[in-house]
Parts: structure tokens; sequence; C-alpha cells
């Protein structure tokens, strides 16, 4: 599977850095709970398709970063993401009218690693970082209701989105507690859609990925950290081209994903 691929190259990658220099190890773990809002557009096909979807989701992930000794101040990490939803309503409006509604999951999941410099002047603290990485979005749609009439029948949608971008943190810590926050931007070059209903088809995309996060930490012990606050992640993806499946024309529309969480993290130091 790509994903269990990915986290080989990371691992290994991470690893290999750890092994050449002698230095500080760090690993945290992360949990939270909000809501993902999913919305998709286009008028490609002569119709104004619409969709919306929103659930709770909870947020499992786990991290890591060493700092060099050599060069100074430089590091390397790897981050990772799972989102799980919990199952709600999506509805569909073609020129404005309610057209169809549907049960709907979203699983979630992401990985990073970054490469940075992060210093300190006094209290403040600050960090930067590129990036790359992986990032993968799986829909199940169950539970149909075409224009009043049931429908049975399951739908899958899978996203494939290679990434690349930078980010960067800046904190206060004037004793154990401090004020904490960062934002990131990525760039999707390489993006792909499968779609159960066409299984011959692999729409092409490409977007952008912001994400930016505050909150507060508190020194527990000189290896201990403990940080809670709030992240916000917005994903936008660009339609596709216009497709053919048989006799049927189909395209993957403008889409949006919102994810906005309360977060809790816990780190150790080596």
């Amino acid at each position: 599977m790509i994903t269990g691929r990915i986290l080989l190259i990371l691992f290994i990658l991470f690893v290999s850095c750890c092994k050449a220099y002698a230095g500080n190890l760090g690993f945290g773990v992360h949990s939270g709970y909000g809501v993902i809002k999913y919305e998709e557009h286009s008028a490609a096909l002569g119709t104004n398709h619409e969709a919306e979807s929103k659930q709770n989701v909870f947020l499992f992930g786990v991290s890591g970063e060493y700092s060099f000794p050599k060069p100074e101040n430089f590091y390397a990490g790897i981050t990772t993401d799972w989102a799980v939803g919990l199952e709600n309503e999506e509805t569909w409006k073609n020129n404005g009218t309610k057209s169809q509604t549907n049960d709907m999951r979203i699983f979630s999941q992401f990985y990073d690693f970054r490469f940075g410099y992060k210093d300190s002047v006094d209290s403040f603290y600050y960090r930067f970082y590129v990036s790359g990485g992986w990032d993968g979005l799986h829909f199940r749609r169950s539970n149909f209701v075409v224009s009043g009439t049931a429908v049975s029948g399951t739908v899958t949608e899978d996203f494939s989105l290679w990434r690349t971008g930078a980010g960067f943190g800046l904190g206060y810590k004037p004793g154990k507690w401090a004020l904490d926050g960062r934002m990131a931007y990525s760039y999707y070059p390489m993006g792909s859609v499968k779609n159960s209903s066409y299984p011959a088809i692999t729409f092409d995309t490409n977007g952008t990925c912001m994400d930016m996060g505050i909150g507060i930490a508190r020194e527990i012990t000189k290896r201990i950290n403990f940080y809670a606050g709030v992240s916000y992640t917005l994903i936008e993806l660009d339609e596709s081209n216009i497709m053919r499946s048989g006799s049927k024309q189909v395209v993957f529309p403008n889409s949006k994903t919102e994810i906005l969480l309360g977060v809790a993290n816990l780190t150790y130091a080596f």
C-alpha cells in the first residue's frame, strides 16, 4: 500500500539522519477533536453542481525530531496525522435545487518530512523549514436518496496528493509556560482522484494546503512538554479535465476541505 511505502521511506530517512550524528532526539504523540467540512462545485458539464458535508472528527498522530549538533540549529523531523470522521449527511444541489442526500464518512491521513533551522533570542524562539510529503483522503458514501427515491449502493473516492511546501513557527517562553504559533503553506504538484463509480478513470488535480495553529505549552520536566491549542487546515483542489466514462462525461470538481480541531500534544526529549 502507498501509505506503507511512505512510512517506510520517511522512517529510513529519519533513522539515517539520527545515525549520522549524535544529538538531541525527541518524540511526541498528539490527539484532537473537532470538525471537518467538505465542499465541491463545478459548472463544467452544463449545470451548477454543488455538494456539502460536515462531520465531527477525531485526530491521532505521532511525530519525531532530531537536532543536529553540526551544523548547529538545523533539524529534521517527521509528522504524521490520521483523522477519522464520524458519519454524517452530505447534500447535493443542481442549479441551486436540492437533488440528492447521502451518508458520508471521511478518513484522512497526512505524512510530512521536514528539514529546517531553529534558534532563540532571549525568551523568544523561532523555526523555519521546508517540507515534503503525501496526503490521502478517503470518502465513503452510502444510503443515497436521489430526487426522493432511495438508491442502494456504496461509492468510495480516494485522493492521492503529493505535497511540497514551507513553514515557520514562533513562540514566547519567559519561564515554564510558552505561547506558541505556527503556519505552513504547501502546493500539490501531483494529485489524483479515483472514484469507484468510474473504475477505468483517474482524475488529475493539483492545489494548495494551508495549515496553522496556536496554543499554550507547559514544561513539565526538562524532558517532557505538554501543548494544548487550536489547529486549522484548508485544502483546495482544482477541477480536472472533463473525462469520458462510456457514453457519459464526468469531471472532478473544484473542492475545499477544512479541518478545525482542538489539539493536545505530549513530547519527550532523549
